[in-house]
């Protein structure tokens, strides 16, 4: 899932909300940022703020700070304005290269940034200040842009643009209030912010470098991913790489214990993952799938939409895993072994960082990149290992399959199966997923529940909540968990079992790795089902 971007500017809300929204204060000059591993530069930053990384493939945003606290201000009785201060660059070195490769170079401008909708919202900029200087002898330019809100009341953009290098500018960004006595406190404080830049020499970073069972692409993961690190330090708590056997996590939770317990869990459920779907049964379905693709393909037929190849043929997996190169692309098992997984102190930063509104995590198969956060001041710890059970088996599966998207009962079913497992002694054993049990169990008893017959072909946007029976997505989260959690224990738990049911989810899943092809796989896993006795058995089970 990839998160959605939030528009950082401007937001309407309900005037009740306004009352107890406190009035934010200018911020005052904290710490410096410092980049001595790539740009070469310093700057301080606001005080006490947290920081944000960018995402994986951001091509402009350096990193991104937030009041911890009073994160916005009233403009109006119905607009408020999110506070928040940028560092941006505008890098083109390598941009003949770049563009030869069709790679985004991002935004070219500093007006071009603001305007852009995955940044600034809001409307009307327009530059009311274009001053040339410099500080510390780097030549710049020093901003005042003036922005109008959907209520049409005006907030102020100071900005400050330091050419740095030939072919790279670096840039300081903030937002204010409009409104001459409010602007004037917060304008003081962004300039001295903004004339503490420094350029600083660049050093050579002190990589850990390649390890005696690496992979080259492992070696070049590891010095990708330090990189990453030595340039998000800008917050109170700073980031840091761990590394397992099969993962990379990037944290700034301040807390060891839970970060080697994190550790420890994590490959504890992918020993679970791969002893219910072994690397050999998916190398056997993907020479299955292109065998039949051959066939189509000789025969006239189209081998398969574009966007449903998987994402192994864009790495390259027809070459042997054994031997290969530093120059060859990594296999999907080489690159499952260096799965990325982010863990935020807490939920204000998972939401800065991307995180959907209402998710507790997800799984960005765009970036490659798990990202979570420690729930332990919400609610609590248990919650962040369900989430991660979950997230990590479809990153598990993205890997072993490509992008392939099974129905959701399936896909999410298996995510809630896998997160109800306890954790004991080093190992997961298999429980009941206790958030979703109530709920399914009251939607029996209601007599609410979808079809089994129909939740089995529901779309993503029917599971989600836009379906004919009325029924949201959490009550069908609990209905796929608890129907996958019956064909996975019924034979040995259901007094009502039949045998015609063993093979279900097998064949429902070999189907459709080996064709990419959902109704087929729904057609041929419940072939002679009685759909009425299956939902009994299921109803007698769950409840």
């Amino acid at each position: 899932m990839t998160p959605p971007t939030r528009s950082i500017a401007l937001a309407l809300i309900a005037c009740a909300a306004l009352a107890s929204a406190a009035s934010a204060q200018a911020p005052k000059a904290g710490k410096f940022f410092e980049d001595s591993v790539d740009l070469g530069f310093k700057v301080k930053m606001p005080d006490k703020w947290d920081f944000t990384p960018p995402r994986p493939g951001e091509k402009n945003l350096i990193g991104k700070y937030t009041p911890p606290y009073t994160k916005y201000i009233n403009l109006s009785g119905t607009e408020i304005l999110w506070l928040e201060a940028y560092l941006i660059k505008f890098d083109r070195r390598g941009e003949e290269e770049q563009s030869a490769r069709e790679e985004a170079l991002g935004t070219e401008s500093l007006m071009e940034w603001i305007e852009s909708s995955t940044h600034f919202g809001g409307s009307g900029y327009r530059p009311t200040r274009e001053k040339e200087t410099k500080v510390s002898r780097v030549p710049a330019t020093e901003y005042l842009i003036t922005g109008t809100g959907q209520g049409g009341t005006e907030f102020q953009v100071y900005a400050m643009v330091y050419r740095l290098q030939p072919e790279v500018d670096v840039a300081v960004v903030f937002d204010g209030p409009g409104g001459r006595t409010k602007w004037r406190k917060y304008e003081g404080s962004f300039k001295r912010m903004a004339k503490s830049f420094k350029p600083i020499e660049v050093e050579q970073l002190d990589y850990s470098g390649p390890r005696s069972d690496d992979s080259a692409y492992r070696s070049r993961k590891r010095a990708q991913l330090e990189k990453e690190v030595a340039l998000s330090q800008g917050g109170k708590n700073p980031w840091a790489l761990y590394e397992t056997p099969n993962y990379f996590i990037i944290s700034n939770v301040d807390d060891r214990q839970f970060l080697r317990e994190l550790q420890d869990r994590i490959e504890a459920i992918r020993a679970v993952y791969e002893e219910m779907y072994p690397w050999e049964q998916a190398d056997r379905l993907r020479l299955e799938r292109r065998e039949r693709e051959k066939e189509e393909k000789a025969d006239g037929e189209d081998a398969e939409p574009a966007e449903e190849r998987d994402a192994e043929e864009e790495a390259g997996d027809d070459e042997p895993e054994v031997g290969r190169t530093a120059a060859a692309e990594a296999t999907p098992r080489e690159r499952s072994r260096c799965s990325v997984v982010r863990v935020c102190a807490k939920q204000s930063e998972y939401s800065e960082y991307g995180g959907p509104g209402g998710s507790a995590g997800y799984w960005a198969w765009v970036h490659e990149e798990l990202v979570l956060y420690d729930d332990k001041a919400g609610g609590g710890r248990g919650d962040t290992w369900a989430v991660l059970n979950h997230e990590a088996f479809h990153q598990y599966i993205f890997y072993l399959y490509g992008k392939l998207s099974p129905h959701s009962w399936y896909n999410e079913g298996h995510g809630d199966f896998f997160s109800g497992h306890e954790y004991k002694h080093k190992r997961f054993v298999l429980k009941p997923f206790d958030w979703r049990v109530r709920t399914i169990q009251q939607a029996i008893r209601d007599g609410k529940h979808v079809p089994l017959k129909d939740l089995v072909r529901f779309t993503q946007r029917e599971y989600y909540g836009n379906n004919k029976y009325g029924v949201g997505g959490g009550q069908n989260y609990a209905q796929g968990w608890s129907f996958v959690y019956f064909l996975r224990t019924g034979k040995k738990s259901s007094s009502k079992w039949n045998k015609a049911w063993d093979d279900v989810l097998d064949v429902y899943f070999t189907t459709l790795a080996s064709t990419a092809d959902l109704d087929q796989a729904v057609e041929r896993a419940f072939a002679g089902v009685d759909w009425n006795e299956l939902e009994e058995a299921w109803k007698q089970h769950t409840l």
